[in-house]
């Protein structure tokens, strides 16, 4: 694990000449759940397998709230306390993307390139296997692998965490909370929050 003096944040993409090579994790990680857990954990893994730092990539605003702000989700975390979470389990550094319309039209093969690979110098990818990005939602775990072929990164899709029935995803919490089933989002989130509990319906 890092000591906390050497953890970074950045709130954009880093400068060219700060990561020279790492292992990334990307994804919104609002709730930072039992499934957001076991991504940084696979890419923590990977981190030390390859003698890398691992960072965690994240959006702000939701993607939602810019996209459709209709149907932009509660948000269950903010991005600082998303932050806090992901240092603690040990991560070498947060990457907070400002999500605007430019980024969503971004092709998936630019975001790779330029973002991942050109300013993260990314050698091994950790996504859950449902994971996005860009334009049209086309960069999915295919998509992933195969530009990793080409540009010289690995790529591990992470299953989905389950609990019995339930899939463990930031949208199982909010229904829980909705249902002012204060106990059933906790046991999805894998932690006490009062900060998530207080949100129940």
């Amino acid at each position: 694990m890092t000591s906390p003096q050497h953890q970074r944040v950045w709130r954009d993409w880093p400068a060219l000449a700060d990561l020279e090579a790492s292992v990334a994790t990307v994804g919104v990680f609002d709730g930072f759940h039992r499934g957001h857990v076991s991504l940084v954990e696979a890419a923590l893994t990977e981190g030390h397998r390859l003698g890398l730092p691992t960072v965690l990539v994240t959006f702000e605003p939701h993607p939602l709230a810019v996209l459709a702000p209709e149907r932009a989700p509660l948000q269950l975390l903010s991005v600082e306390d998303r932050i806090e979470q992901a240092l603690a389990l040990g991560v070498d550094g947060v990457i907070v993307l400002p999500f605007t319309r430019e980024l969503a039209a971004q092709p998936a093969a630019d975001f790779v390139e330029q973002g991942l690979v050109g300013r993260l110098g990314l050698r091994s990818l950790v996504v859950g296997d449902n994971f996005r990005c860009g334009c049209g939602g086309e960069g999915d775990v295919a998509f992933l692998t195969e530009a990793g072929r080409r540009l010289g990164f690995e790529v591990s899709g992470v299953d989905l965490v389950r609990l019995g029935e339930r899939t463990c995803s930031s949208t199982e919490v909010r229904r829980a909370l909705a249902a002012g089933d204060v106990e059933g989002a906790l046991e999805v989130l894998g932690r006490a929050d009062h900060r998530i509990a207080a949100m129940a319906g």
